[in-house]
Protein backbone atom coordinates (compact mmCIF):
# COMPACT_ATOMS: atom_id res chain seq x y z
CA UNK A 1 0.00 0.00 0.00
CA UNK A 2 2.90 2.64 0.90
CA UNK A 3 4.59 1.69 -2.23
CA UNK A 4 1.18 2.41 -4.83
CA UNK A 5 0.94 5.52 -2.50
CA UNK A 6 4.67 6.43 -3.26
CA UNK A 7 3.79 6.12 -7.19
CA UNK A 8 0.47 7.61 -6.88
CA UNK A 9 1.80 10.79 -5.33
CA UNK A 10 5.27 11.03 -7.64
CA UNK A 11 2.53 10.74 -10.89
CA UNK A 12 0.29 13.75 -9.61
CA UNK A 13 3.83 15.60 -8.63
CA UNK A 14 5.55 14.58 -12.03
CA UNK A 15 2.25 16.17 -13.67
CA UNK A 16 2.34 19.34 -11.45
CA UNK A 17 5.59 19.63 -12.51
CA UNK A 18 5.21 19.92 -15.81
CA UNK A 19 2.21 22.27 -15.44
CA UNK A 20 4.92 24.57 -13.82
CA UNK A 21 6.84 24.27 -17.09
CA UNK A 22 4.55 24.98 -19.30
CA UNK A 23 3.66 27.82 -17.20
CA UNK A 24 6.99 28.99 -17.25
CA UNK A 25 7.44 29.08 -20.96
CA UNK A 26 3.97 31.41 -21.16
CA UNK A 27 5.80 33.42 -18.78
CA UNK A 28 8.48 33.74 -20.83
CA UNK A 29 6.37 34.87 -24.25
CA UNK A 30 4.70 37.30 -22.25
CA UNK A 31 8.41 39.16 -20.95
CA UNK A 32 8.85 38.62 -24.73
CA UNK A 33 5.89 40.72 -25.44
CA UNK A 34 6.18 42.77 -22.57
CA UNK A 35 9.48 43.76 -24.25
CA UNK A 36 8.17 44.10 -27.58
CA UNK A 37 5.41 46.59 -26.47
CA UNK A 38 7.85 48.68 -24.35
CA UNK A 39 9.98 48.75 -27.55
CA UNK A 40 6.92 49.92 -29.40
CA UNK A 41 5.87 52.40 -27.03
CA UNK A 42 8.86 54.04 -26.89
CA UNK A 43 9.18 53.92 -30.35
CA UNK A 44 5.74 55.62 -30.82
CA UNK A 45 6.70 57.93 -27.87
CA UNK A 46 9.50 59.40 -30.27
CA UNK A 47 7.81 59.47 -33.26
CA UNK A 48 5.07 61.32 -31.97
CA UNK A 49 6.94 63.81 -30.07
CA UNK A 50 9.11 64.64 -33.16
CA UNK A 51 5.99 64.35 -36.14
CA UNK A 52 3.09 65.41 -34.47
CA UNK A 53 4.45 67.39 -31.54
CA UNK A 54 3.35 65.73 -28.65
CA UNK A 55 4.82 65.98 -25.40
CA UNK A 56 6.57 62.79 -24.21
CA UNK A 57 4.33 63.84 -20.70
CA UNK A 58 1.42 63.94 -21.99
CA UNK A 59 2.32 60.18 -24.34
CA UNK A 60 3.04 58.81 -21.21
CA UNK A 61 -0.09 59.89 -19.41
CA UNK A 62 -2.41 58.65 -22.28
CA UNK A 63 -0.51 55.36 -22.34
CA UNK A 64 -0.37 55.26 -18.49
CA UNK A 65 -3.70 54.03 -18.36
CA UNK A 66 -3.58 51.11 -21.10
CA UNK A 67 -0.22 50.09 -19.26
CA UNK A 68 -1.53 49.86 -16.00
CA UNK A 69 -4.11 48.05 -16.55
CA UNK A 70 -2.30 45.03 -17.87
CA UNK A 71 0.25 45.19 -15.44
CA UNK A 72 -2.60 44.48 -12.89
CA UNK A 73 -4.15 41.79 -15.30
CA UNK A 74 -0.79 40.24 -15.12
CA UNK A 75 -0.32 40.22 -11.63
CA UNK A 76 -3.71 38.48 -11.05
CA UNK A 77 -2.60 35.92 -13.22
CA UNK A 78 0.34 35.44 -11.65
CA UNK A 79 -1.53 35.43 -8.14
CA UNK A 80 -3.57 32.28 -9.77
CA UNK A 81 -0.79 30.32 -10.60
CA UNK A 82 0.62 30.78 -7.46
CA UNK A 83 -2.86 29.48 -6.23
CA UNK A 84 -2.82 26.76 -8.00
CA UNK A 85 0.11 25.56 -7.99
CA UNK A 86 -0.16 25.77 -4.11
CA UNK A 87 -3.05 23.98 -4.06
CA UNK A 88 -1.89 20.90 -6.13
CA UNK A 89 0.94 20.80 -3.88
CA UNK A 90 -0.98 20.77 -0.79
CA UNK A 91 -3.81 18.17 -2.55
CA UNK A 92 -0.61 15.72 -3.14
CA UNK A 93 0.95 16.03 -0.18
CA UNK A 94 -2.56 15.62 1.22
CA UNK A 95 -3.57 12.55 -0.88
CA UNK A 96 0.32 11.10 -0.48
CA UNK A 97 -0.64 11.36 3.48
CA UNK A 98 -4.23 9.50 2.95
CA UNK A 99 -2.56 6.95 0.89
CA UNK A 100 0.49 6.66 3.02
CA UNK A 101 -1.82 5.66 6.42
CA UNK A 102 -2.61 2.23 6.94
CA UNK A 103 -6.08 2.85 8.19
CA UNK A 104 -7.31 4.16 5.06
CA UNK A 105 -9.58 1.85 3.17
CA UNK A 106 -9.64 1.48 -0.64
CA UNK A 107 -13.03 3.11 -0.95
CA UNK A 108 -11.87 6.44 0.47
CA UNK A 109 -8.51 6.66 -1.09
CA UNK A 110 -10.52 6.11 -4.61
CA UNK A 111 -12.83 8.71 -3.50
CA UNK A 112 -10.12 10.96 -2.74
CA UNK A 113 -8.73 9.98 -6.07
CA UNK A 114 -11.31 10.96 -8.02
CA UNK A 115 -12.33 14.29 -6.40
CA UNK A 116 -8.42 15.08 -6.39
CA UNK A 117 -8.22 14.60 -10.17
CA UNK A 118 -11.59 16.43 -11.17
CA UNK A 119 -10.25 19.36 -8.82
CA UNK A 120 -7.25 19.40 -10.63
CA UNK A 121 -8.94 19.36 -14.34
CA UNK A 122 -11.22 22.32 -13.31
CA UNK A 123 -8.82 24.45 -12.01
CA UNK A 124 -6.16 23.80 -14.68
CA UNK A 125 -8.98 24.44 -16.90
CA UNK A 126 -9.86 27.53 -15.42
CA UNK A 127 -6.02 28.56 -15.27
CA UNK A 128 -5.50 27.74 -19.06
CA UNK A 129 -7.96 29.56 -20.33
CA UNK A 130 -6.91 32.58 -18.19
CA UNK A 131 -3.83 32.30 -19.47
CA UNK A 132 -4.73 32.10 -23.41
CA UNK A 133 -7.15 35.45 -22.59
CA UNK A 134 -4.24 37.13 -21.27
CA UNK A 135 -1.87 35.91 -23.84
CA UNK A 136 -4.56 36.83 -26.45
CA UNK A 137 -4.63 40.26 -24.70
CA UNK A 138 -1.28 40.96 -25.05
CA UNK A 139 -0.99 40.07 -28.59
CA UNK A 140 -4.00 42.64 -29.51
CA UNK A 141 -2.49 45.09 -28.10
CA UNK A 142 1.63 44.49 -29.43
CA UNK A 143 -0.25 43.92 -32.71
CA UNK A 144 -2.08 47.30 -32.50
CA UNK A 145 0.61 49.30 -31.53
CA UNK A 146 2.64 47.73 -34.34
CA UNK A 147 -0.10 48.84 -36.68
CA UNK A 148 0.09 52.20 -35.35
CA UNK A 149 4.22 52.06 -35.80
CA UNK A 150 3.42 50.93 -39.68
CA UNK A 151 2.00 53.96 -40.44
CA UNK A 152 5.82 55.53 -40.51
CA UNK A 153 6.15 59.23 -40.27
CA UNK A 154 2.59 60.20 -40.44
CA UNK A 155 1.71 58.84 -36.98
CA UNK A 156 -1.12 61.12 -35.20
CA UNK A 157 -2.58 61.63 -32.40
CA UNK A 158 -5.67 61.21 -33.25
CA UNK A 159 -4.47 57.95 -34.33
CA UNK A 160 -3.13 57.42 -31.16
CA UNK A 161 -6.08 57.90 -29.14
CA UNK A 162 -8.40 55.78 -31.86
CA UNK A 163 -5.89 52.97 -31.46
CA UNK A 164 -5.96 53.23 -27.31
CA UNK A 165 -10.04 52.93 -27.71
CA UNK A 166 -10.08 50.42 -29.26
CA UNK A 167 -7.52 48.00 -27.01
CA UNK A 168 -9.06 49.59 -23.73
CA UNK A 169 -12.76 48.64 -23.79
CA UNK A 170 -11.74 45.38 -24.79
CA UNK A 171 -10.02 44.57 -20.97
CA UNK A 172 -12.50 44.24 -18.56
CA UNK A 173 -11.93 45.65 -14.48
CA UNK A 174 -11.84 42.80 -11.95
CA UNK A 175 -15.31 44.04 -10.68
CA UNK A 176 -16.95 43.09 -14.31
CA UNK A 177 -15.25 39.78 -14.47
CA UNK A 178 -16.38 39.26 -11.12
CA UNK A 179 -19.85 39.82 -12.15
CA UNK A 180 -20.05 37.98 -15.46
CA UNK A 181 -18.48 34.41 -13.17
CA UNK A 182 -21.66 34.99 -10.50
Amino acid sequence: MERLAQEVVACYEARISSVEQIIAATHETLETFRGEREEMRSRLREALAKTASLRKRDFDAMMRGLLSLQEQRQERVKGMVRSYLAEQRASARSLGEALAGRETNMVDVAARLRAFGATQEARASELTSTLAEFRRDQERVTSALGQLLSNGPSIRVMDLKATLKTIQPQHPTVRERERVRT
